[in-house]
C-alpha cells in the first residue's frame, strides 16, 4: 500500500453533483466541512511492504463508515461507489470511475480485525473533534448497553451437537475429501447432509434418546480417527473441528468406550458455546428478554453546551453474558488512553459497584450511578438489625452489635472469583442468650456474621446510598437517560442490534463504524444548524394546540 492521501474533487464530479444536489448532502457536508478524515499512513502498518498494490485504506474506511449508516450490504456499497453521486464527491472520484469488487470490504474488515485496528475507524473523528473544540476531557459522559442478536439461528443442545458434527464434516470434506471417505460412516449422509433441527426429530422420547446417543457416537468416531497419528494435520487443526470437539465435550460425557448424554452443560454458560457457525456468541437472559450473541456499549458526551454536538467516544462490544460492571474498568482505562477520561460518568446500577466508585474517585473521575441497596434481610424487611446499626472499628477490627456486644473475629476472605471480603463474627454463645436475636439472625446454631468491602469501598457505598435518595443527586443523574436515545438512534436507522457478521471482532467493527456513522451524523446537524445562526440541539417543535396555549395565557 502506497499512501498518496485524499484524492482532490475532480471538476466534473464536483459540477454535476452540486447541480444535481444543490443543499448537498451529509457525505458532500462532510467533505466540504472537514476534508480528508481518513488518512492512508493511519493505516500503513496493517499491510505489507511488497506485493499487489492495495486500493486507498482511508477510502475503504469512509465507505465502511457510509455502509453501516445506511444499512447497506458490501454489494450494495460497492454499488453506491459506482453510481451515487455524493459518494463519488465524497471519495474524490471521477464519474467514470468503476469502484471494485464487494469482496474488497470484506477484506478490509479482516484486516482491521486480525491486526486489532478497528479503532482506527472511530479514532480520526475524534481526534477532528476536538480540533474543532467539540470533544475534550474532564467533561460529563454517559455510558449504556443493548442487546446484539448473532448472526445464527438459535439451536437446543442436541441441534448445535448435530450442527457442529455437519459442519466439521463440510469442513473436512474440503481439506481432504479423500481422507473423510476412508473413514466415514455411509449412514452419516442420511443425518448430516441436510441441516440438522427439530422439524426432523422424532416425537417420542425414547427414539429422541436413541438419537442422542447415536449422535454421541458418531461424533466420538470422527474424533478418535482424527486422533489417529495418520490424520492428516490440515483436517485435525480445523477451526470447525476445535469447535466439535469442545461442544461435544458439553454436552456428552465419555465413561470408557461409551458415550453418555450430560443432563445439563458441562461448562458455564458464559463458556457454552450455541453454534458452530459463532463460536463467540452467547445465550443470556435480562429480566424478560432472552437473547444470542452480543451486547454493545456506547459511551457519548452530554455536557450541557448547545454549541456542541454529543459524540461517541467509545464502543465495547462483549459476549452476552459478560456483566456490565465487568466492562466498566476497560471503558474507563480506554477512555483516559484517549486522554477523554470524563470529570463525571452517568451510568445506570448495571455498572456501578464500590470498587469502581473507589478507584474512578482516585483517578480523577466521579461514578454518577445508582448503588444497590443492602439486600439482607434485616434491611430489606426494616424489622432486624441491618449492617448500619453495627458500630465498626475498622482500625482495631473490632464491630461493636446494637446490644453492646463485641465480635470475636474479624478475618479478610477471597471466595472462588478472587474477590476479597471482610467477614465479622459474633460469638454463637452471647447471639443465642441474647433477648433480641430474632431481630438479629435467624440462625439456630451460629451467631451473626457480616460481609463487608474493605473499609474504603464500604464507606463508598454508605455514602452512596445515602446520596442517591437526595433531590440533588437524581437531578444530575437524570442526564444518564440520553444514552438510550442515542441507542435507540443507532437501532432504528442502522442494523446494530443485529450483527450481520459471524464473530466478536467482526461485529465489533460494524459497531465501530455505526459509531463513527452516528457521530457524522451529529457533525453535520451542528455544522448546519452553526449555517442558520441556530443551537445544534433545539428544543422539539411547538405544535398548533401548544402555540394556542401560549395565547391563550397571554
Amino acid at each position: 500500500m502506497k499512501p498518496h492521501g485524499l484524492e482532490p474533487i475532480p471538476e466534473e464530479t464536483e459540477h454535476i453533483a452540486k447541480r444535481a444536489c444543490p443543499k448537498g448532502t451529509l457525505a458532500m457536508h462532510l467533505r466540504d466541512a472537514l476534508g480528508p478524515i481518513y488518512s492512508d499512513e493511519a493505516f500503513a502498518h496493517l499491510f505489507p511492504k511488497r506485493g499487489k498494490g492495495a486500493l486507498s485504506p482511508a477510502s475503504l474506511a469512509m465507505v465502511t463508515v457510509l455502509q453501516a449508516m445506511e444499512g447497506l450490504t458490501d454489494r450494495q456499497a460497492a454499488e453506491a461507489v459506482r453510481m451515487r453521486l455524493d459518494w463519488k464527491y465524497a471519495l474524490g472520484l471521477e464519474l467514470s470511475d468503476e469502484g471494485f469488487d464487494a469482496s474488497v470490504l470484506t477484506e478490509f474488515r479482516e484486516r482491521l480485525t486480525e491486526h486489532g485496528a478497528q479503532e482506527l475507524v472511530l479514532d480520526p473523528i475524534l481526534k477532528l473533534s476536538r480540533e474543532h473544540g467539540w470533544l475534550k476531557a474532564g467533561g460529563k459522559q454517559r455510558t449504556d448497553s443493548t442487546a446484539v442478536l448473532s448472526s445464527v439461528r438459535a439451536l437446543n443442545s442436541l441441534e448445535s451437537v448435530g450442527e457442529s458434527m455437519r459442519a466439521a464434516l463440510n469442513a473436512i470434506a474440503e481439506a481432504d475429501p479423500d481422507w473423510l471417505g476412508v473413514h466415514l460412516d455411509p449412514e452419516w449422509f442420511d443425518r448430516y447432509v441436510h441441516r440438522f433441527e427439530m422439524a426432523r426429530f422424532p416425537k417420542a422420547e425414547s427414539k429422541k434418546e436413541q438419537l442422542r446417543k447415536q449422535v454421541g457416537r458418531d461424533v466420538d468416531r470422527l474424533l478418535l480417527a482424527l486422533d489417529e497419528a495418520s490424520a492428516p494435520k490440515t483436517a485435525r487443526e480445523l477451526p470447525e473441528v476445535a469447535l466439535l470437539r469442545q461442544i461435544f465435550a458439553q454436552h456428552y460425557k465419555k465413561e470408557g468406550n461409551e458415550v453418555r448424554w450430560r443432563d445439563g452443560p458441562a461448562v458455564d454458560n458464559h463458556e457454552r458455546v450455541i453454534s458452530p457457525y459463532d463460536g463467540d456468541a452467547r445465550a443470556s437472559r435480562k429480566r424478560d428478554t432472552v437473547w444470542q450473541g452480543y451486547k454493545v456499549h456506547l459511551t457519548e458526551t452530554c455536557d450541557q453546551d448547545e454549541h456542541v454536538p454529543h459524540l461517541i467516544t467509545h464502543v465495547e462490544t462483549t459476549p452476552a453474558t459478560l456483566q456490565d460492571s465487568e466492562v466498566m474498568q476497560e471503558i474507563s482505562d480506554d477512555l483516559r488512553a484517549k486522554d477523554l477520561a470524563p470529570a463525571e460518568h452517568l451510568v445506570d446500577q448495571g455498572y456501578t459497584s464500590a470498587d469502581h466508585l473507589v478507584k474512578q474517585a482516585e483517578q480523577g473521575t466521579q461514578i454518577i450511578g445508582l448503588v444497590q441497596e443492602e439486600t439482607s434481610w434485616q434491611k430489606r424487611e426494616q424489622t432486624g438489625y441491618a449492617v448500619g446499626d453495627f458500630h465498626l472499628d475498622w482500625d482495631k477490627r473490632v464491630a461493636t452489635c446494637p446490644q453492646g456486644e463485641q465480635s470475636i473475629s474479624w478475618n479478610k476472605q477471597v471466595d472462588r472469583r478472587g474477590q476479597a471480603s471482610e467477614v465479622i463474627r459474633f460469638s454463637r454463645t452471647t447471639c443465642r442468650d441474647c433477648p433480641v436475636r430474632q431481630f438479629c439472625t435467624r440462625s439456630k446454631q451460629e451467631g451473626r456474621t457480616l460481609t463487608l468491602n474493605s473499609q474504603q469501598e464500604h464507606q463508598a457505598l454508605v455514602d452512596r446510598r445515602e446520596e442517591q435518595s437526595t433531590p440533588e443527586f437524581l437531578k444530575q443523574y437524570d442526564r444518564r437517560a440520553g444514552i438510550e436515545g442515542t441507542i435507540s438512534q443507532a437501532t432504528r436507522t442502522t442494523r446494530m442490534r443485529r450483527s450481520p457478521y459471524s464473530g466478536l471482532q467482526k461485529t465489533h467493527v460494524h459497531h465501530v463504524a455505526i459509531a463513527a456513522g452516528i457521530n457524522f451524523i451529529r457533525i453535520d446537524a451542528h455544522l448546519q444548524a452553526q449555517a442558520r445562526g441556530k443551537p445544534s440541539r433545539q428544543s422539539r417543535p411547538t405544535s398548533h394546540f401548544a402555540r394556542l396555549q401560549s395565547l391563550e395565557v397571554a
